[in-house]
């Protein structure tokens, strides 16, 4: 072989090698899009049955259940929405998550800031029982809890199922809300000290709006984590007309029959809202996220 044949080999094999790695990148490429896309299907496959079945009458209801019904039939929601007392149950329900959501948003930032940038005797230890609060399941306290409420009265109140609920969020606001203040950069807070501000003026007018990215992420998962709560309003509502969502659609399970198609549209109606609620808010939640992710 002469020198120009040894000099030509290496050029030609390199741009072989290049489209084989283009190739295997290629593929590497759409088989996690493949399996993207049959999680995306695995996960939205129940709520394509359900939105189905909410627009089916009885008669069809099983009748080809994955094929588009015509003509679509709405009094599935009409009769649950007014029929089976449910515009009282999403009121209530509103009204709960929302009471929650504010006591949450009160006391979980100034907590978050007082550990992160406040110097407090022993603040590592009072963190460190915040933190034990994430490992207690709120089954195991349901028992004190309810005779707690009981000798305050607050059965059969909203406020009885308010104040347990924000109570529970509280160790992961805290923490979270920790963790989105470490971020807030010292020298901000010291130059407003040095114009004079109060230190309640340092927390509302000055770490408050540079964080406002994580208030909005607590405040759509609290009120997520209020709107599905099951476990404590069953136990301390007894009350038919003060019932949230998630209680009140025990009722359209008779004990001779089930209301398909009413399920499925008291599914649409109780899930509606947090689909709106997350696509308004989603920049804001990733954003607040990812607040102390990267330093």
């Amino acid at each position: 072989m002469n020198a120009t044949a040894m000099l030509a080999a290496p050029s030609a094999s390199r741009p072989a090698g290049r489209h084989r790695s283009l190739g295997a990148y290629a593929a590497g490429r759409l088989g996690r899009h493949l399996i993207l896309v049959l999680f995306a299907l695995y996960a939205l496959a129940p709520v394509y049955l359900v939105l189905l079945a909410s627009v089916r009458s009885e008669a069809d209801l099983f009748s080809g259940p994955l094929s588009l019904p015509w003509p679509i039939d709405l009094s599935n929601y009409a009769r649950t929405w007014n029929e089976s007392g449910f515009a009282h149950y999403f009121l209530n329900s509103l009204i709960i998550s929302t009471g929650s959501t504010v006591l949450v948003l009160l006391t979980a930032p100034l907590a978050g800031y007082a550990f992160a940038k406040l110097d407090l005797p022993r603040k590592e230890l009072l963190f460190g029982l915040f933190l034990a609060g994430l490992v207690v399941p709120a089954p195991s306290v349901i028992v004190a809890l309810y005779g707690n409420l009981q000798k305050l009265g607050l059965l059969d109140t909203r406020l009885g199922v308010i104040l347990p609920q924000a109570a529970l969020l509280l160790p992961f606001s805290v923490f979270m809300m920790r963790t989105v203040m470490q971020d807030v950069p010292k020298e901000l807070i010291e130059a407003a000290v040095v114009d004079g501000a109060s230190p309640l003026s340092v927390y509302f007018r000055v770490v408050l709006p540079v964080v406002r990215p994580g208030l909005m992420s607590l405040a759509l998962i609290a009120f997520l984590f209020s709107w599905q709560e099951y476990l404590l309003p069953l136990v301390v509502i007894q009350a038919d007309d003060l019932k949230p969502l998630t209680v009140g659609a025990a009722t359209l399970q008779g004990r001779y029959g089930v209301d398909y198609g009413g399920i499925a549209a008291a599914g649409t109606i109780a899930f509606g809202p947090l689909v709106v609620l997350f696509l308004v808010m989603q920049r804001s939640f990733v954003r607040g996220l990812t607040a102390g992710a990267v330093k």
